[in-house]
């Protein structure tokens, strides 16, 4: 035998020897009525050796020597849990179900009972906190269910500290403590999620495609470990799916419900089963669909904010009326499967799939004040995005100390229009179809433009908190000439294939060692471009037909339940009747662009077109090390750093000229190294009283389409975007402190404050710009040098037990942050720049509160939740100045729940979301000056809950 082959044979023997041989050990699952109990902490009474229980509930103590010992199980909500056994000969001790909530079969321990499915949540939610080495929020699964939340985003906005974007009345991204939805990592399982969507632009994961259903919680980090993935200065959101059961599980909810807006019904139904296949394999499995239609009336001002004529800059070039109608489908499947090879070696896979269809029709009429006429616009598209992920992976006790755990991974997320159905599946799009008409308008200034009567030079204008087109002719459906119809083409996709290695080390019953490494592959692929087609007598070719709405079929509208209701249906008279779906997938059919004189103006090969189109990869390798020192029983210090290298290569194309549509290849490289050093120190001041001090570093990459070498043209919005593939991560030094005081059964308060000096802030700059008479807005990415932020919050949860008679059933949680930023944007005079100005981050709130107050006993319960966000600067011009800066409007949405437990295994309930239709706005400068208001309406379901 060779040295080299004696060397392995002595490695392998050395790392995979303890795997074959008994070793002294106790291990066992803590679970309650409800099922496992992740991090409940456990340990030998009178020993140093304390350990959390797994995400699956399960716990092993090594090294224990022959002799008799109690067991010591706390969970923060139950009684203390004491079992005494034996370890005689070195033989491993199986204490199996470690039970609370019912009486032990071997052990004379006191029963406690649990009245309330949602104590179990609460204590769930408040142990893995409490138990946590770092600044952490937790929502358990069951919690999630007592609220009318349907989806991921919706769910996590109830925590401390988080944020939501919406989209139709329905949580779309989630942002943490103000930050930009891009500086938050959402994680699933641990691995960062791949995004695409529509925009196909930033790293912030669409959380309407994920169902609520499939989660078994959400654990937010607001200052990170080594261990965790360093790209998140917002923290990191980490969804955990559903784990196997340690006996047969089956329950079943089915509901209906009615969209106001839309007037429509909807439909949601899942199915959660799991079960022991074998008394060493078990799985869970569980599947959801949510059918529903909801609906947007929407009133838009588009600002001539590029004007150079400062008074002018504040006239009104368009108003928008926009009616949206979506018919939603959210599908998702979920499989576990987790195989014990003994006590010390388990193997598992995850599985998820989840599908989202937004198939929307869109209505609208613009008011075209400079250009004197109107445009009608109808649209219509499926939007399809399907996300899939796989995970096996394993878990070992190698030895007395040693554990080492690994997971290989696959993960893959792809977005595409899939509209019309009478093209191929390739040539699918989004397809819009405009008409237009000369206009004369009233109510105008002496210079003859569009303004609200605030910013009027002669005070002639709008006032109000809406806009009115005063149009001097009416809309007819035989003066509105076809004008053109386009096909937005969109398919993009991300795609994940990860590797990560990590072993843990227990140097002594006081230090534990950590550290690993972990590879990530990220390929993204973005295929876009835009179809146009004219018809020929617009382009002054001789005897050729002009076609008006009038000759095509059309429908009423506005869409069910009427336009604009809550402001008092004020553009009744100036909207008609549209042309159908129908008739807009026929445009795509040659023999009727034939027939109506159309000819293609842009096409796939357009040189705007190649340009929109890019690939990209991104390589990363990361390793850490982390260390946990238990100073003394009350004093934790974790320490270590992270190191991430970056390679990233995009691919695209440039316009050489455009006279003979030449491009040529772009090919971009970057890579970059990261160290982030983190430090967390946890104080038990006393056992209910903890003090946590974080020092951390991380950082944000670049979005996607900030990083694409070409330069995108896009002629229905009449924007330009330049990538730029040579910027520079925003990194940012976070600090945090905070104080926890847990009291009662399941009370508590926390409290604490935290700060980010943030570096090469990223910022989409605004200007516009006119091409050949076309006025578009030009957006490039810059790194500035940096930011602050800084902020506080605070929270309670209270249950009012010692209160007499129905009072002890009530309860409330609330939570406050409050978030100030501060960073300097450059001022341009002409296209120069002329210095700086102070201004906020983009998209951070000041104000966020969540309230939730409730009422609740064995069987009923109440609950009416509040959700608050400030206003915040939604969008910087800096060529135009803050006074055109756009702004988000606070908003308040209100939801309601209710539940009744027929018996132990049947429960009804009803939910209502946005109860008071608290609409989106937005606005320019000052808050008079609306940009944009959109109303939602309320929605609301009932149905039942079955648990065999």
């Amino acid at each position: 035998m060779s040295r080299e082959s004696l060397f392995l044979t002595k490695a392998a023997f050395f790392l995979l020897g303890p795997l074959a041989f008994a070793q002294t050990s106790v291990h066992g699952t803590v679970v309650d009525s409800q099922g496992n109990l992740p991090n409940a902490l456990v340990y030998i009474e009178n020993s140093g050796q304390k350990v959390t229980s797994n995400t699956d509930g399960s716990f092993i103590l090594n090294n224990i020597h022959d002799g008799s010992y109690k067991l010591v199980v706390e969970y923060k909500g139950y009684d203390t849990v004491y079992i005494p056994f034996n370890v005689a000969d070195k033989k491993e001790v199986d204490l199996g179900l470690v039970k609370f909530g019912a009486k032990l079969k071997e052990n004379s321990i006191q029963e406690v009972v649990v009245t309330s499915v949602y104590k179990a949540s609460q204590a769930r939610a408040i142990t893995m906190k409490k138990n946590s080495n770092t600044i952490t929020e937790v929502l358990s699964a069951d919690a999630i269910g007592k609220l009318p939340d349907r989806n991921a985003a919706d769910a996590v906005q109830r925590m401390q500290g988080v944020s939501i974007e919406r989209d139709m009345g329905e949580g779309r991204f989630v942002a943490v403590r103000g930050t930009p939805i891009q500086w938050t990592a959402s994680t699933l399982n641990g691995n960062r999620m791949p995004s695409a969507s529509g925009d196909n632009a930033n790293r912030g994961v669409q959380m309407d495609i994920f169902p609520s259903e499939l989660i078994q919680n959400v654990r937010l980090s607001k200052a990170l470990t080594p261990d965790l993935d360093g790209d998140a200065i917002g923290g990191n959101v980490d969804f955990i799916t559903k784990t196997s059961p340690n006996k047969e599980t089956l329950a079943i909810s089915m509901s209906s419900g009615y969209v106001n807006m839309s007037k429509s019904p909807t439909y949601n139904s899942s199915i959660v089963y799991g079960n022991k296949i074998t008394d060493k394999l078990k799985f869970i499995s569980s599947a959801v669909i949510w059918e529903r239609s909801t609906a947007i009336d929407q009133m838009r001002n588009i600002f001539n904010y590029g004007l150079k004529d400062k008074t002018a800059s504040y006239s009104i070039n368009q108003l928008q009326l926009r009616d949206y109608l979506a018919n939603r489908r959210t599908l998702g499947f979920n499989l576990g499967l987790d195989y014990e090879i003994n006590s010390r070696n388990k193997l598992y896979f995850k599985g998820l799939y989840s599908q989202y269809k937004d198939g929307q029709s869109v209505r609208e009429t613009y008011f075209n004040f400079d250009n004197k006429n109107v445009t009608l616009q109808a649209r219509h598209a499926d939007y399809l995005t399907d996300l899939y992920s796989m995970q096996l992976g394993g878990n070992h006790q190698v030895g007395q100390r040693l554990e080492v755990n690994w997971s290989l991974s696959k993960a893959r997320s792809e977005f595409r229009f899939n509209s019309p159905k009478n093209l191929d599946q390739n040539e699918r799009g989004y397809p819009m179809v405009n008409f237009v008409q000369p206009m004369t308008y009233g109510n105008l200034s002496a210079d003859g433009r569009k303004y609200m009567a605030m910013d009027a030079p002669d005070g002639i204008g709008d006032t109000g908190s809406y806009t009115q087109p005063y149009n001097q002719q009416a809309i007819a459906a035989d003066k509105l000439k076809l004008n053109q119809i386009i096909l937005s083409q969109n398919h993009n996709s991300e795609t994940d294939l990860r590797g990560q290695l990590d072993l843990k080390y227990k140097v002594s019953d006081n230090f534990e060692l950590k550290f690993g490494t972990k590879y990530n592959n990220k390929n993204k692929n973005v295929d876009s471009s835009l179809l146009v087609w004219m018809p020929k007598s617009s382009l002054g070719i001789p005897g050729a037909p002009t076609t008006y709405l009038s000759q095509l079929e059309r429908e009423a509208f506005p869409y069910r339940g009427g336009f604009m209701n809550p402001l008092g249906n004020p553009y009744n008279s100036a909207i008609i009747d549209h042309i159908t779906n129908g008739q807009i997938d026929q445009m795509y059919n040659p023999t009727t662009q034939n027939s109506l004189g159309l000819t293609q103006v842009s096409s796939k090969n357009s040189s705007s077109n190649i340009t929109s189109s890019y690939r990209g990869t991104e390589n990363v390798w990361a390793a850490y090390m982390m260390g946990t020192w238990k100073v003394t029983d009350q004093l934790q210090v974790l320490g270590g750093f992270r190191n991430e290298y970056n390679d990233i290569t995009f691919w695209g194309k440039k316009v050489v000229s455009d006279k003979d549509n030449k491009t040529e290849d772009i090919k971009d490289n970057k890579t970059y190294n990261v160290v982030l050093p983190m430090v967390n120190l946890k104080w038990n001041i006393s056992n209910d009283r903890i003090l946590r001090l974080a020092y951390t570093r991380s950082f944000a990459r670049p979005d996607f389409n900030d990083l694409n070498p070409g330069t995108i043209v896009n002629d229905i919005t009449n924007t330009i975007t330049q990538g730029n593939t040579k910027l520079d991560p925003t990194f940012s030094n976070n600090f945090d402190l905070m104080f926890e005081n847990y009291f009662g059964k399941l009370d508590l308060i926390t409290a604490g404050v935290f700060y980010k000096d943030i570096t090469n802030l990223i910022y989409k700059d605004q200007s516009v710009t006119d091409i050949g008479g076309r006025t578009y807005t030009f957006t490039a990415p810059k790194n500035l040098e940096g930011a602050k932020l800084f902020g506080f919050e605070f929270g309670i949860s209270k249950r009012f037990e010692n209160l007499p008679g129905f009072l002890k059933n009530i309860g409330f949680e609330g939570n406050y942050t409050y978030i100030s930023s501060k960073m300097n944007m450059p001022i341009y005079e002409n296209g120069q720049q002329t210095g700086t100005m102070s201004t906020t981050i983009p998209n951070q709130a000041k104000h966020i509160f969540n309230t939730i107050l409730f009422y609740e006993t064995s069987k009923l319960m109440l609950r009416v939740a509040g959700n608050y966000k400030g206003n915040y600067v939604s969008e910087i011009r800096a060529a135009a100045g803050a006074d055109h800066y756009q702004y988000f409007d606070k908003n308040f949405t209100v939801d309601l729940s209710t539940s009744y437990s027929i018996s132990k295994k049947v429960r009804l309930f009803l939910e209502l979301n946005n109860i008071f239709n608290e609409p989106n706005r937005y606005y320019m400068g000052a808050k008079d000056r609306v940009e944009n208001i959109s109303y939602s309406g309320m929605r609301g379901q009932m149905g039942f809950t079955y648990n065999f």
